[in-house]
């Protein structure tokens, strides 16, 4: 039992050891190509320029695009607002963000460029929706951004996620790249704030807060976000605002008759990279050991030789040579389908839409080993009389979501010259818990069947408003909004015995007593809202405000 003690500290050991080398391995090759590219620069003449692009806050701007005019030579900006690009003698560069002003400017070689974009005029008239009321852009003193799905490129290639219309269309966002079925990406306003990482953004829908993650908002019910990003903006909602509101506006009927639509998407998605192992040392420590899982054993000869379990009829024989594509083979083709149905109606004095929405995505992992299932129920209307305005809506979502936890290690510390692919039958007795090659790791396709991590939960959200004009220019409001949910967490690993005489028996491999947990939560919110808006227009100067209660 020392023994294996011992080496399953080697083997945690072993993999920090390869990840180490794995991410060193990056910036060499990124190296190459860098330096190819200076080979080329040479070649043409061409000068090197670096530059910073703010806005009008002194804010970095992420992701804004660099071109060299007249070539398709160009970049785009990092985190930090920074940019480095090759260009001739005497270029000029162009410089364009969405919701802001394109730029054209000479390259000024040998000091940093520090470029200020201004925003786009015609986005001062538009109406945002900001705190309990409405005002036009260009009566705002905050940072606000707004982005209309009809507008952006998702229009035309329909999304899962709500926070794809965020991807590259609003600024002063940063949207990371979701990891998995049912995971949703990070997102960011205007970078991290805070040294242990909680930097998530305030939600606000219709109004109201919204206490669930972006990934259980149907993206085909919003008609617009608005992003605010100071201290201006975010003053109506206090300390919770802290990293920035988002203020989600969903769609309403127009004048329209009664219609009925339907939208589906089909969607596959593969591994893009995996971790890189070496090809030259097989099975073993030092000598070959047919027990080990790690590669520090034999240079591969390709020679035939035995491996796995000593204790069975027919010995198995395998050459002694690189698996091609071992770890990649391991996934699968993840695929993910929604389907939408729609129904409309609408008039001077009544409209109503109707949703609902099915989406059902398994990831990259076989058996199953990560699912996630979404439905949502949206129900949207208003009453309009001359003096009388009520609107609602009403939101019911229900997620599923099962995933296998613990097998990363299995992955990783697995011999370069033994198949993962064959042995996916895990009740052969070749590749069962009984026989399974080494003694240190599981089979991970038995890992996934029985490591299991499922998530259930209920929402039901939404708002009822009434808004009466008491005289002209003069409007009370109230709002009742609602918030409520539970979900249901389950763990469960199983007893893991060996029978006597077995292989994993006599080399003293560790059973488990097995475990089970569930964990439920509940939680509501109930937001209320009262407020009186004034809005006068006096010759050639405008006057409004807002007064009101909240409660939350």
């Amino acid at each position: 039992m020392k023994e294996n003690s011992f080496k399953r500290n080697r083997k945690v050991l072993t993999a920090l050891l390869l990840c180490t080398g794995f991410i060193a391995a990056q910036p060499l090759a990124v190296m190459a190509e860098d330096s190819v590219t200076s080979v080329h620069a040479v070649q043409q003449q061409k000068q090197t320029v670096t530059g910073i692009i703010k806005d009008a806050t002194g804010e970095a701007i992420i992701g804004a695009s660099v071109l060299e005019k007249g070539t398709s030579n160009g970049t785009i900006t990092d985190l930090d607002g920074k940019f480095t690009l090759s260009v001739t003698p005497n270029a000029t560069l162009v410089i364009s963000y969405i919701g802001y002003q394109t730029q054209e400017l000479p390259v000024v070689a040998g000091k940093v460029m520090d470029i200020q974009l201004k925003e786009d005029a015609e986005m001062l008239d538009e109406v945002v929706v900001v705190g309990y009321g409405t005002t036009k852009r260009k009566n705002f003193t905050g940072s606000v951004s707004t982005v209309k799905a009809s507008e952006t490129p998702l229009a035309l290639m329909p999304t899962s996620n709500a926070m794809d219309i965020l991807r590259g269309t609003a600024t002063g966002i940063t949207v990371s790249q979701q990891q998995g079925a049912g995971q949703a990406p990070s997102l960011q306003v205007r970078g991290q704030k805070s040294v242990n990482g909680g930097s998530t953004p305030l939600i606000v829908m219709d109004g109201v807060i919204y206490m669930g993650s972006f990934r259980d908002i149907d993206p085909t019910t919003i008609e617009s976000m608005s992003i605010l990003k100071d201290a201006t903006s975010l003053a109506a909602y206090g300390s919770q605002a802290a990293n920035g509101v988002i203020m989600v506006t969903t769609k309403k009927a127009g004048i329209e008759k009664l219609s009925i639509s339907y939208d589906g998407t089909f969607s596959a998605s593969n591994v893009l990279r995996v971790m890189q192992t070496q090809d030259r040392f097989g099975q073993g420590w030092g000598s070959w050991d047919r027990a080990e899982n790690g590669s520090w054993g034999p240079a591969l000869d390709g020679t035939m030789h035995e491996w796995g379990s000593n204790k069975l009829k027919d010995p198995m024989v395998k050459p002694f040579s690189y698996v091609e594509h071992n770890l990649r083979d391991f996934y699968q083709t993840g695929f993910e389908t929604n389907n939408n149905i729609t129904l409309r109606y609408g008039n001077e004095n009544v409209g109503v839409v109707g949703s609902y929405g099915n989406l059902s995505s398994s990831g990259i992992l076989p058996l199953d080993g990560d699912k996630y299932a979404r439905n949502t129920f949206s129900v949207r209307g208003y009453v309009n009389t001359k003096r009388l305005t009520m609107d609602m809506s009403l939101n019911y979502v229900r997620k599923d979501i099962r995933r296998t936890e613990g097998m990363d290690m299995e992955l990783l510390q697995h011999a370069v010259d033994v198949s993962f692919v064959e042995q996916k039958d895990y009740n052969d007795v070749r590749y069962n818990t009984n026989n399974y090659y080494t003694w240190y790791a599981q089979n991970p396709y038995w890992m996934i069947d029985n490591y299991k991590y499922n998530y259930q939960d209920d929402r039901i959200f939404g708002k009822y408003e009434l808004s009466y004009e008491l005289i002209k220019g003069l409007k009370a409001t109230g709002r009742l909004g609602g918030d409520f949910t539970n979900y249901r967490i389950e763990n469960s690993n199983p007893i893991l015995k060996y029978a006597n005489g077995s292989y994993s028996k006599s080399g003293g491999k560790s059973e488990e007593i097995g475990h089970y947990s569930e964990f439920r939560y509940d939680r509501s919110q109930i937001d209320a809202t009262a407020f009186l808006s004034a809005d006068y227009q006096v010759g050639d100067f405008s006057l409004n405000g807002t007064a009101g209660w909240n409660l939350n």
